[in-house]
């Protein structure tokens, strides 16, 4: 069980400027590193400081790539619907293959925020289509070194890709966010590894899970998934009150970003092609009330002393089979001196646990 960090780059730090933040949360990522940490992940999200900062995360993985020796960097993911031309996506890939070789990881995602497709200018209905004609092109295009395409949405005349990619990535493994049904059916189609955030009770995970390995399995025989990324709100001390309470202010507030950022507790999910699997979720909200829902979100995330959340993955692997877990420890301005030290005890004491699971 490979153990990593998912990074968010949330800027809520009281009066610290963005750069300030990027540049302190880059310390993080080469921390990682220096305690031994197998993997990183970087998200992609634009125009809003708040919840996330990372409009470029292939730039800022090749940064990493030139500070770091031995720890795998991936794109947690690329927002395939947000660039308009998946050409650009395979060569800026090609080129990270060319400086990282198989430390890079390659990641996937369709996107989920309003905002952010207004901004574009993108109509959020046709996502699905967008993000399933661009997720083949581009791995045609690491497969063959030749970009032509013409679908509904992307065109491109027959030209050579350089850097030439040194590997696809079909029988390689790759990953592709799935947080609903739909994107764990279109993750299996691609011959994806799942990559998913932790919000409900892991049971319902491991529905989500079963139901992506049997389609895997039923559209590519010849293969075997891989192990599940699963990222979690984490937050890792030795005194167990001192842990709760850290875990419930910050991930609180975390819990609070989101549902502002992705507006989950409106009713334009059941009106929203291809995204109306999450007006259950924004329902419930509205039926039960923030506090309610907010406390759901802390009790589904694994935090604590080592021991307890050795615990808490342990009983999702026993359920579940193999994981990648994918920690968030740096997000709703946690103080960056408690972020390195909870980094430093997880890399301590629980990913060598977990490892041996």
């Amino acid at each position: 069980m490979e153990v990593g960090l998912q990074f968010i780059f949330q800027n809520t730090h009281e009066g610290m400027s963005d750069a300030e933040m990027m540049r302190r949360e880059t310390e993080i990522a080469l921390l990682a590193e220096e305690v031994g940490m197998d993997f990183l992940l970087l998200p992609e999200h634009h125009f809003d400081p708040n919840y996330s900062m990372m409009p470029d995360n292939m730039q800022w993985l090749a940064y990493l790539a030139g500070k770091t020796e031995r720890i795998k960097i991936g794109t947690g993911a690329i927002i395939l619907p947000w660039h308009e031309n998946p050409t650009r996506v395979a060569e800026k890939v090609s080129m990270l293959q060319a400086l990282l070789g198989e430390r890079f990881l390659l990641g996937f995602g369709r996107g989920l925020a309003r905002e952010e497709y207004r901004a574009f200018g993108i109509d959020m209905a046709t996502s699905r289509e967008r993000f399933d004609e661009a997720a083949e092109i581009v791995l045609d295009i690491l497969d063959t070194g030749v970009a032509e395409y013409d679908t509904k949405y992307f065109t491109q005349s027959r030209t050579t890709v350089t850097p030439k990619p040194e590997f696809g990535y079909r029988d390689r493994g790759f990953f592709s966010v799935a947080m609903t049904p739909d994107s764990g059916i279109a993750a299996a189609n691609l011959g994806a590894t799942m990559m998913s955030f932790v919000q409900l009770p892991w049971e319902q995970h491991h529905e989500a899970v079963e139901a992506w390995r049997a389609h895997f399995r039923k559209v590519h025989p010849d293969k075997t998934p891989g192990a599940p990324v699963f990222s979690d709100f984490t937050y890792c001390h030795e005194n167990p009150e001192v842990a709760e309470k850290v875990a419930r202010e910050y991930l609180s507030k975390y819990y609070l970003s989101v549902i502002r950022h992705y507006d989950f507790d409106g009713s334009h999910w059941g009106e929203t092609q291809g995204y109306q699997a999450y007006q259950a979720g924004a329902s419930m909200i509205q039926e039960i009330g923030l506090d309610a829902a907010c406390e759901g979100f802390v009790q589904s995330q694994a935090w604590g002393t080592p021991d307890q959340i050795i615990e808490t993955w342990t009983k999702r692997a026993e359920l579940t089979g193999e994981l990648r877990p994918a920690m968030a420890v740096s997000y709703a301005g946690l103080p960056f001196e408690l972020v390195r030290d909870s980094l430093r005890l997880l890399a301590k004491e629980v990913a060598p646990a977990l490892r041996d699971l």
